[in-house]
Order: structure tokens, then sequence, then C-alpha cells
């Protein structure tokens, strides 16, 4: 179906991107013959759309890829008959959501102090956003904290309230989540850095981010691990 087609209410929502639409037509050509595939996108584009009916209106928000790509891999796994390990499609919606990541990690390296000032400014300069525009946007991303440490380089924040996880809990879907919340990790990774990250807005009260580069000490302190729900989180080693 025409995306220009596709009813829901455009005074309140966006389209997904076309990077989300790629991955997911790549993930059912993966599986599915063209005829399958064709019929199989129609029903996701379908369920976007019916998803959106009783979502609160984010169509504003500045950075709206972060909120309505997820609904439509939500939207693809709800449809498809064949459930897939999550793990073997990670990558492919890493790639669609922060697959520049790769490209910025041949040039930008937080073990270095000038840039680990810069994501220091970078991250706060994207928190403000998320403050400022929370009062128009309830039920968007709702920051906790933000601060810098330049003597050790270190970037921490919090968001108490995650779009991604509301949606999740809202259908029941909070084993689909983790595709969304890993991408996380593997971001910072590309960039040489690490996400010591303890909790999300579905584990704990809060989606903690602790940002450093990969060779800084406070790294050596932390095990990564997967939960038994699949998402990646941060362990004091014993």
């Amino acid at each position: 179906m025409k995306e220009s087609m596709l009813p829901f209410d455009r005074s309140k929502h966006v389209l997904y991107t076309k990077n989300a639409k790629k991955c997911v037509l790549n993930l059912l050509r993966r599986c599915y013959d063209a005829q399958k595939t064709g019929t199989l996108w129609e029903k996701i584009q379908l369920q976007y759309c019916e998803f959106l009916k009783d979502e609160p209106a984010l169509g504003g928000v500045k950075m709206t890829t972060s909120i309505y790509d997820p609904i439509l891999i939500f939207a693809w796994y709800k449809v498809i008959p064949d459930k897939p390990a999550l793990e073997d499609v990670q990558q492919d919606v890493f790639k669609s959501f922060m697959g520049s990541f790769e490209t910025l990690g041949k040039i930008f390296n937080l073990n270095r102090k000038l840039d680990n000032r810069l994501a220091g400014r970078i991250f706060q300069k994207t928190g403000d956003i998320r403050i400022k525009e929370i009062g128009q946007f309830p039920a968007s991303y709702r920051m906790g904290y933000f601060s810098y440490d330049s003597e050790n380089g270190i970037v921490r924040y919090n968001f108490t309230q995650c779009p991604n996880a509301e949606f999740a809990k809202r259908h029941h879907m909070e084993n689909v989540l983790p595709l969304m919340c890993n991408c996380d990790h593997l971001a910072m990774q590309k960039i040489h850095a690490c996400l010591i990250r303890k909790g999300t807005c579905v584990t704990a009260d809060c989606c903690d981010y602790c940002i450093v580069g990969d060779r800084y000490p406070l790294v050596k302190e932390y095990d990564l691990i997967k939960s038994d729900n699949g998402l990646l989180l941060s362990v004091i080693k014993k």
C-alpha cells in the first residue's frame, strides 16, 4: 500500500522512515517469497496504523525516528507468523536505527579528550531538547538528570519515561523491546565507548546512561550481561 494512503491521523503522528521500511522488507524477504512478502508488508503497514489509533500524539517532537520507527518494528513482530530469535535480527535493527555510528566511529573516539568533551556537549544539547519539549508532549522522553564529569570523561543522564517502553507495556510486547534498547550499547561500541546501564524503564524506575571511553578504568569494574528478558545490562564484577 502506498504510504500516502495509509489511514492514520497525520495531524498527530508521522510515518516511519525509509530506513525502517527497508529494514522490515529485508527481514521479510529473508524468510518469504515475493508474494508472501508483499502480503505481509501490507498487513504490517495496517498494523502500524492500528497501533497509532490509541497512541499519544508525538508527531511534533524533534526526533520522531526514535519513536515511530520502533512502532513499525513492533508491528512487524506482531504480524509475522514465524517469530525469529531477536538476536538474529538485532544487527538489522541496529543498522536501520543507528547505522550512522559505524561511519562516525571512523573519526570519533570517546577515549580522546577532545572527542569526549564534544560528546558531553552533544548529549547535553539532546537532553535540553527533551526537557524543553516534554511540556508540550507529556508522553515523550522525560529526562531525569544530566551531568558531565570533565575530569574523568564520564557522561551521565537518565530517562524516567521512554515512549518505547510505555508502548511495549501498553501492548504487552516487552519481549520485543530489547531490539531497540540494545542498540544503545551497539552504538556506543562503534564510537569506542562503553554504555554502563543498570536498568531500563521496564526493569527499573529509570533508564540510566553512563557513557565513557572503552579504555577508561571505570569500564573494567563492570560486566555486560544479557538478562532473561534479552536486555543488555551492566553489573558490577564480583
